[in-house]
């Protein structure tokens, strides 16, 4: 169970001669050998609302493609991963995929976090105002305003800082290409046809090379144990990301703030190369 997953393993057992319906199933089951050690019949077919006749054939299907990652236990009633399983459709990295197959034994709690989100009206208006290269009369509560106010946008992009979406377009009340977030957006009303040139928008289309480490303020074994989390290199702890300059703001906010000296609480190091 254990065992590092080969991504030229995952290539070379590839499923694209089966239906995709069918192909889900298979990951599906793959995640329950991987996560609980264990699955039934039942699990498909709770899941997928299928009926045993079809869970039976995604079963033999499996096992047929794949015979040494999985038996059936008579005494359990139940399929097991054999001792040499390794998953051939699916590539677990996180606990995130985990936490949305239900286990009795091993308990999961999540932060009960509210949702960041905006009206569908407030998507539906901006995603139209972005394909169409419309200019768009939006509500948007700014965090330095006092009050909700009108102002003109043409939108041409969307980014995500990993925890909320943002529009980019170019505000004609400060008459410069900015950031907003969705969740602020109210409402919209009016629109006009846009004469601004995406490609004006210089932080946008600019690349920049990011070159992110552990807090080198940070004690060795703790510097370690960061780099084992972030998948850096072990050679040198760290890892070169590229990204468009209008996100590097959102990346220095959230990992390396300058705010904050305490070596703990900046457990990355950020810096834009040249």
């Amino acid at each position: 169970m254990s065992q590092k997953i080969d991504p030229s393993d995952l290539a070379t057992n590839r499923v694209d001669d089966l239906p995709q319906t069918v192909i889900q199933r298979l990951m599906h089951l793959e995640r329950c050998l991987f996560w609980r050690g264990e699955l039934q019949r039942a699990d498909l077919i709770e899941a997928f609302g299928i009926n045993p006749i079809q869970a039976a054939k995604d079963f033999r299907t499996y096992m047929e493609r794949y015979p040494d990652n999985m038996e059936y236990n008579k005494s359990r009633r139940r399929y097991l991963p054999l001792p040499g399983f390794v998953p051939k459709l699916i590539e677990p990295k996180t606990l995130d995929e985990f936490a949305g197959i239900d286990s009795p034994l091993i308990p999961v709690a999540m932060w009960p976090l509210p949702n960041r989100r905006a009206t569908p009206q407030v998507l539906q208006a901006m995603v139209a105002a972005v394909r169409e290269r419309q200019k768009i009369e939006v509500q948007y509560q700014s965090m330095t305003g006092e009050k909700p106010a009108w102002r003109w946008l043409s939108p041409h992009a969307f980014a995500s800082d990993g925890e909320r979406w943002h529009v980019r377009a170019y505000c004609h009340t400060r008459n410069e290409f900015l950031d907003f977030v969705l969740g602020r957006i109210l409402t919209t009303r009016h629109v006009k046809s846009s004469e601004v040139d995406p490609s004006a928008d210089q932080d946008w289309i600019t690349l920049v090379e990011v070159l992110v480490t552990p807090n080198p303020n940070l004690a060795p074994e703790k510097r370690q144990a960061i780099a084992l989390e972030y998948d850096l290199p072990q050679r040198n702890m760290e890892a070169t990301l590229n990204l468009r300059q209008s996100m590097l703001f959102y990346l220095k906010a959230k990992f390396d703030p300058e705010v904050n000296d305490v070596p703990a609480a900046r457990q990355l190091s950020v810096k834009q190369l040249q």
